[in-house]
This record gives C-alpha cells, structure tokens and sequence, in this order.
C-alpha cells in the first residue's frame, strides 16, 4: 500500500449534508449500488442528541448492526426501492421524525469496498479496510492507495496490507470524516469505495480512569444490553465512559455473587453493556448453549459487569471497577458482525522483536487446531459456527474470570461493605495471587526479565539479544510455569494456569507452548515444544491452589488424573506440523502448515492475552 494522503494542509472540505432541516443534517452517498456498503449519517450542529433510532419500512432485508447510532452502514443486497424511517430525540426532549428513500441498481463496476462506515468518538483509534468485491475476485491486486477526501485532518495515518489506521482528529461538534480506496489490479484495471467515519465531540475527562490510567479514548455508544435491569442506569456510568473518575460503590453497583449465589443468564445479562446489539445476543447464545456455561455463570458472581465493545482491545480485567472488558472479535458468527470491529493492531505487536526467539503458543483438540482466526481470511467474508465462537469466548472468559475471581475469591463476596467499592476493597485486600506467588514462585530470573520486554515494552539489553532459543529451553524448561505470560506477571501467571486447566477439564483442549529460532528459520523449526505443560507433574501443585481457590468444589487432584500427561513436540520440525503429535500424523491433520503465519492474530498467538491497566490512585 501506498502511504495514505490528505486532500489538503491542515482541515480538507466539508462534506455538504443531502438533508439540513429542523436542526440536523442527514449525510447519505450519491450512488447507490447492489453488493456495496453504504451508509446515513446524522449530524446535529453544535448539538448532541439524546437518541438516535433508524428502522427500515420497505424494499430487501437490510443488515444494519448499529440501529441506535447516529451512523448506520450496510451492503445493499438487491435492486430496488427501499425506505428508511429516521426517529431522533434531542436535548431538549424534541421528537423528529424522517422518511428516506432511494434506489439501488446493478453495477459490474462495483469491484471495490470498504468497511466499515461507522462512529468513533474524537481521540479514539480507528480502522478502516478496503477489500476487492466477489465480481473482482478473478483479479490480481497490484497496489493499493488511501486518501482522505473530506473532514478535518484525521491523526497518524498509517497503512497494513488492506487496512487504514487513523486517531480521530479533535472537534468542536460532531463531524464527519470522508476516506476513499483505491486499488489497482495487474490488468491496469482500477476500483474505488469511500467511507464514511462520523467523529463525535465528548466531554473527556483527562483525570479520568479511561483516559488517564487505561490509556485510552472509549466510545460513547454503549447501552445497557437489557434496558429495563436493575442496575441499567448504574452500568455506563460506572464501568465504561470516559468520566470516571471513582470506584462506584457496592451500593451502587454490587458484585454479582453479593446478590446471586446461583444467579440465571438473565442475571447476568442484567450486568451487560455492549456497544452493538449483536454482541450482547451472542453473548446470550454463548451462555445458553456453551459446555462452560455453568463455570461462567458461578466465575462471574467476581464481577460487577461485563463489557463487549468494538473499540475493547485487547481484552481485561479491572480491579478499578470490578468488571470485566471482552474483545468483541471473540463473539462474531457473521461478517457482517466482524465489520463492525475494531482492527487497530495490539499496541504490543513490535514487543520483543529484538529477541532472536519466539515462544508461541495455542489450544488444539484432536491433534488439529481447536481456535485459529486464520481459517478466516476477512475478504472470504466467511460464517463462524457457534463451535468456533464457543473456543475463541471460553479461553478468554475463563482467563479473565481467573483475574476477577482472584481480587474477588468466594470467600469474599458475603463481607463487601456497601460503602466499599471494588478499587477500594482490592486496594486493602492482597489478591489470591500474592500469597500464591510467595507460596509457588517462578524460579527463573531470565525469564522474568525476558517477559518484560515481550510483554511490557521493555528495551532489550545486549545480553537478552543474544540469547539463541537453544538458551531459553535452558530457562524454561526446568521452570513451573505452563506458559511464557506467566512471567509477565503474578497476576498473569494465576490466571494463564487457571485458563489452561479449566479449558482441558472442560472442553478436552490442550495448550501448546513451544520455543522457535527467529533467526533464518522461515519454517518455524521448533527447537522445543510441549502439549499439555500444565499437567506436568511440578506444575500440578500450582494448579491445584489455583483452582481450589476459585472453585473449591472441584476434585482438582481426581481430575489432573485423569488429564492427558505432558507430550513433547518433535524437535526440527515446523510449528505448523507439530499440531498433529500422532504417532502417524496424517495429511489432513497437518493442512495448518499451509496456513499464513500471523503472529497478531487473535488466539493464534500469544499477543492475544488480555492485559491489566494500570491501578487508578484512591
């Protein structure tokens, strides 16, 4: 891809609204064509608007996953008429009401597209990515060049492959931004597709927890999931806005388990805040027809609330509001839901490149991959079956539910003042892991050291560069911990053993670790490699306090019995192939060596495990 450009020094041209009437302008595209995204946009002048609602009264199904956005984005699926209704409620609770039309036709031509249309508040990390049509996929793309063509000035424009990354610029009202594609192919024909991006002014708070201690800008357009729950209105303000600058109180807004011991989906779905409907609705099915959902149901009583978001990456826990924050790539089934993601790269991408090793890591089932996002290429615009959405949610959860029930253990939940809030409580309380860190610590220096720069940014020393994979086996091996995160942190380390023994005891998944020369080693030859680290006879201890701490009516011991023992990769062979540890692997089973490598791809790779912000002051 070519570096994308602006139209112009500093502020490019105002976009002219289609509609500008009884105070809002209504944004919408010139043309209108079969298998294109497209999009409205509502804008209020100097004005924020209460709420936004879009319905649809005629012509084909149309797919828009945002209703209650003042942006809404979907492909149009026939030609046709079609009618939206537009329904807005402004600050000073008046009520306006809009019919929009149009037509869609036929185009051949339509051999580009971009998504996805949407809103970002000002400051926010945002992506766009552009993709050749179904009636180009005979073509061979040549290059690709981004320009912005309207709006002010969007911030660090930087391209990857098919996609642009931008932070949205700061403005006074809410405005829209305008981004085209353009994609030559080898046969010296060209297609484009713009997109919008409608940038919300927001009153942040620069003290505030997001802004200040998560280090980030969170969207506006988030809702309670079930809007007629108990706590409904205590949900945005307390765990995900950019205002906060407190720890709600129990009283305000308790701990699941404080009113549940037992508590029901519906009980939990009362805690929900999501920023798409289809998010909260997958989450639902997950909980409804997932194997883990009885152990999710009983981990969650650590919580206060839970959060899928678009712009939630990567995912965590936080003791600051005792709720926990998911990754809405781990729910999607549609591709229509995947657009609506976020896909800014994990800040932790470039961590450790510097090191000539690797050490990754991943669930397998049956000797072939049990969760790999690779098996879906975004411009295949493929379906995930629930299965899918059961492994990429159940590793996270469980991992994440490790780090909540570890500030908030069982035994805990009964002696929660009122007056007490989550940030005020953990910061009194040790979490479960202190004690087990003092009481099972991790023995290797090296490999503590060598975390901080894969994990936490940390420069390299001149020492650590020259380590070869072969020295690292030395550090890791003779160690007790499953998993290479572990060392980031005590809290990683408690809840990375929980994660793993839970996915094996539950759904029969194995965890991979290996260590792999990334020094001339394109095939990814394993120097050392193991499955099922977490049952290994030295680790089994740890694994037991853990889980008795979290979950004290589990048989732990009956069951690491009756665990597949630790196995060993075969050493000089691919990473790729090594998924297959059967005495006679066959052809079929190794097809993931034929996969891409994508180390930042979520739950192929490390860089996919959650992190912990920062502890706010009190």
């Amino acid at each position: 891809p070519t570096p994308p450009g602006n139209g112009g020094p500093g502020n490019t041209i105002s976009l002219s609204p289609k509609i500008s009437e009884d105070g809002i302008n209504i944004f919408y595209p010139d043309v209108f064509q079969v298998n294109q995204p497209v999009s409205f946009a509502i804008t209020a002048g100097n004005n924020s608007l209460k709420s936004v609602t879009w319905q649809q009264s005629s012509g084909p199904q149309l797919n828009f996953l945002a209703a209650n956005s003042q942006l809404i984005s979907f492909d149009i699926p026939a030609a046709g008429t079609y009618n939206l209704e537009l329904r807005v409620l402004t600050q000073a609770n008046i009520t306006i009401t809009k019919s929009l039309s149009f037509s869609a036709v036929e185009s051949p031509n339509a051999l580009v597209s971009v998504r996805l249309d949407h809103t970002a508040v000002e400051q926010a990390k945002v992506s766009l990515r552009v993709d050749s049509s179904a009636q180009a996929s005979n073509k061979t793309i040549s290059s690709i060049s981004w320009q912005q063509t309207a709006g002010p000035a969007a911030v660090e424009l930087s391209t990857n492959e098919h996609y642009l990354f931008f932070t949205a610029p700061n403005v006074t009202q809410d405005t829209l931004l305008e981004f085209t594609a353009k994609i030559n192919f080898s046969d010296s024909s060209t297609g484009s597709d713009s997109s919008f991006v409608l940038v919300k002014n927001a009153n942040i708070n620069s003290e505030g927890y997001f802004p200040k201690y998560a280090e980030r800008i969170v969207s506006p357009d988030v809702f309670a999931f079930n809007p007629q729950g108990k706590y409904a209105a205590a949900l945005v303000d307390c765990v995900y806005n950019n205002q906060i600058s407190s720890s709600c109180s129990f009283g305000k807004l308790p701990l699941l388990g404080k009113e549940h011991i037992n508590p029901s989906i519906n009980d939990v779905l009362d805690r929900l805040v999501v920023s798409h409907q289809w998010m909260g609705e997958r989450f639902k099915q997950f909980l409804e027809q997932s194997a883990t959902s009885d152990d999710m149901l009983k981990l969650l009583r650590a919580t206060t609330a839970i959060v899928i978001a678009y712009d939630v990456r990567p995912s965590f826990y936080w003791s600051a509001t005792g709720a926990i924050y998911l990754d809405a790539a781990n729910f999607w089934v549609s591709p229509q839901e995947r657009d609506t993601l976020n896909d800014q790269p994990d800040y932790r991408s470039e961590f450790g490149k510097e090191l000539r090793f690797t050490l990754p890591w991943r669930y397998v089932k049956n000797n072939q991959y049990y969760i790999r996002n690779s098996d879906y290429p975004v411009a295949d615009r493929l379906t995930r079956s629930f299965s899918a959405l059961e492994g990429s949610a159940s590793w996270l959860m469980y991992h994440e539910l490790g780090h909540a029930n570890d500030f908030f253990p069982p035994n805990s939940w009964s002696s929660l003042s009122s007056s007490s809030s989550p940030l005020s409580y953990s910061n009194q309380a040790d979490p479960s892991s202190t004690g087990f860190s003092q009481t099972y610590p991790l023995m290797s220096d090296e490999m503590q050291a060598l975390a901080q720069v894969s994990f936490a940014g940390k420069s390299a020393s001149s020492y650590q560069k020259s380590l070869q994979a072969t020295d690292v086996v030395s550090f890791f091996t003779p160690d007790r911990a499953p998993d290479y995160y572990c060392y980031s942190t005590e809290r990683e380390n408690y809840a990375t053993l929980f994660g793993h023994f839970m996915m094996a005891y539950r759904l029969g998944v194995s965890a991979d670790v290996a260590i792999i020369s990334s020094v001339d080693n394109d095939e990814l030859n394993v120097t050392w490699g193991q499955r099922n680290r977490v049952n290994s006879s030295d680790i089994q201890p740890r694994v037991r306090a853990v889980v008795n701490d979290i979950f004290p009516q589990l048989n732990v011991a009956q069951i690491q019995a009756n665990l597949p023992k630790p196995e060993l990769m075969k050493v000089g062979v691919d990473w790729f192939s090594n998924v297959d540890l059967s005495p006679s692997p066959t052809s079929a089973n190794i097809q993931a060596k034929k996969a891409a490598y994508q180390p930042v791809d979520p739950a192929d790779y490390w860089l996919a495990f959650p992190v912990q912000p920062r502890t706010p002051e009190q």
